[in-house]
């Protein structure tokens, strides 16, 4: 790569990596016809392509919803960039990382950042920053074909500052271009400062939150939101769907930061609530799922902990399914991290998952009290399907539409019959049996793709009859009662013959505890400890 001399200084200037380094790792393989910046994929690219990109987008948008989509496009990229120096740098100071920002910007040919004021302070998230962009490929591209400019046009530019700032913060950092080269003005200077800075009032700021971060055609649906009320279900998602019952429950959460607890039947849908929650909460991030009895737990619980303590590091959920069986040990390390009796951690949310209503997680388990309170401050309670009729149809048909059909043929859909099927048949299985039945009827129906009712009857495996009502079952309920009033005025109380049945299911299993507790409705942590702790 051919350098004047008169510049070369300026490839040794800075922080690591300086733009010496970042050029020694530029590789070229015609072999490949690809071109590598460090082990990844870069391409070289005329300079008019982000214009012509531009001038599509304005044209079939609009001028405001260019820039939003600009900016959306320089805003991941800005976070995929800091990853990459992140990543690529291991052990690079957080200050050079920081910086090396605009050493990419200039080694990709977008713009030569000359820095004015550059202040910033990772442990307090304080930063306030103020650049010229020199050359800017945006500014000069759109005046040699438009001329003088009305307003700032640097918008992916823009987008990509924030965007890699951003990831170093545990705060939003915006920047704006308060001057641009576009509209006659020597040069473009951008001022950046986190969104407390600006203040979240701030037109610009809304503008960047409700539409750059938060694409209602895209994702994520699920941050959906009418003005007063929740979004219309018309359209939605199958994960939309899943949570709609605790949706409130878990914007709630959300909105305030807590932690949180989720329970509900097995396959009812906690899991995908979980996800849910995640986005809902931090947009980005990573997840981190776990059984309260896995022996990885200890080990990803001390990494979470070193994880979260770093400088920028972004939104961390911690999902621990089967809460109710966590150690002791266990719990006295998550009260640590979470902080009950302080100021949690803001980059960090912990969901506990349990098959056990709330009631019983309180009073039959030993999860110490300060932790479920402080996971319950909203508690999210997923019913099972049997008590969601009215949704059974729409949740059938997203599923069907995740279906990839054969080539040539239509995706599967419902007739009237199937849909009141549907909603009237038991799915004690709840999600995963309705959809493993949706399948299995898809693949092997009468007349694809149109599935009936008789095709939905042959899917099910080992169909059960259908769970009484109490209406439905009012008899057979007083024939038991009938049955159980000799008992309580022997002196037999309800303790003693609920223990009594969970014995004899286990007899009935041949000892096998997991098969008893789905025979009884449980969870098998829940039987489990019922059997060793005999009221």
């Amino acid at each position: 790569m051919k350098t004047s001399d008169d510049e070369e200084q300026l490839l040794h200037r800075g922080g690591r990596p300086t733009l010496a380094d970042l050029i020694d790792t530029l590789e070229f393989s015609p072999s490949k016809g690809a071109i590598e910046l460090h082990g990844a994929r870069m391409v070289l690219s005329r300079a008019t392509f982000g214009a012509d990109l531009q001038d599509e987008l304005v044209r079939r948008f609009g001028e405001h919803e260019a820039k939003v989509l600009m900016m959306r496009l320089g805003y991941r990229n800005g976070r995929e960039d800091a990853e990459f120096i992140r990543q690529g740098w291991p052990n690079l100071d957080i200050g050079d990382a920081f910086t090396a920002g605009t050493r990419l910007h200039m080694v990709t040919g977008t713009v030569r950042v000359e820095t004015l004021h550059n202040d910033f302070d990772f442990k307090t998230d304080r930063f306030s920053g103020d650049f010229l962009w020199h050359q800017s490929v945006e500014a000069v591209e759109y005046q040699r074909r438009h001329g003088r400019a009305l307003a700032p046009v640097c918008w992916a530019q823009t987008g990509y500052a924030a965007g890699y700032a951003s990831v170093f913060f545990r705060k939003l950092v915006l920047y704006k271009e308060v001057s641009c080269a576009a509209m006659g003005d020597k040069s473009c200077r951008v001022v950046g400062k986190t969104v407390d800075g600006w203040g979240k009032d701030d037109p610009f700021v809304r503008m960047f939150l409700d539409e750059v971060l938060v694409n209602r055609a895209e994702m994520p649906s699920r941050l959906r939101k009418a003005a007063g009320k929740s979004a219309p279900m018309e359209g939605a998602g199958l994960e939309d769907r899943v949570v709609a019952p605790v949706r409130h429950t878990l914007e709630k959460i959300a909105h305030a930061g807590l932690n949180a607890l989720i329970t509900g039947p097995e396959g009812a849908g906690c899991r995908i609530a979980a996800d849910w929650l995640h986005v809902a909460r931090f947009g980005h991030g990573k997840t981190h799922r776990c059984h309260a009895t896995s022996p990885q737990l200890p080990a990803l619980l001390d990494s979470l902990r070193q994880t979260i303590s770093a400088p920028g590091v972004r939104g961390q959920t911690l999902i621990i399914e089967g809460i109710d069986a966590l150690a002791d040990d266990l719990q006295v390390a998550l009260i640590d991290m979470i902080k009950t009796d302080g100021i949690p951690p803001e980059n960090l949310l912990v969901i506990g998952l349990s098959h056990l209503p709330l009631q019983l997680l309180r009073r039959d388990t030993a999860l110490r009290s300060e932790l479920m309170y402080a996971l319950s401050v909203l508690p999210a309670a997923m019913p099972p399907l049997s008590a969601r009729p009215d949704d059974l149809a729409d949740l059938a048909e997203c599923y069907l539409a995740q279906m990839r059909p054969k080539p040539g043929l239509e995706a599967p859909s419902l007739t009237e019959e199937a849909k009141a099927f549907i909603r009237t048949a038991a799915w004690p299985g709840n999600l995963p049996e309705l959809r493993a039945t949706l399948m299995r009827a898809a693949l092997c129906a009468a007349a694809p793709p149109v599935i009936d009712r008789n095709d939905l009857d042959s899917a099910r495996l080992d169909p059960r009859p259908s769970a009484p009502s109490l209406s439905q079952g009012e008899d057979d309920f007083v024939e038991l009662w009938d049955q159980l009033v000799p008992l309580f005025e022997a002196g037999i109380g309800v303790d003693a013959l609920v223990s009594r049945i969970e014995q004899r299911a286990v007899a009935e299993a041949d000892g096998n505890v997991s098969a008893a507790a789905r025979l009884l409705g449980l969870s098998r942590p829940k039987l489990d400890y019922r059997l060793k702790n005999p009221v």
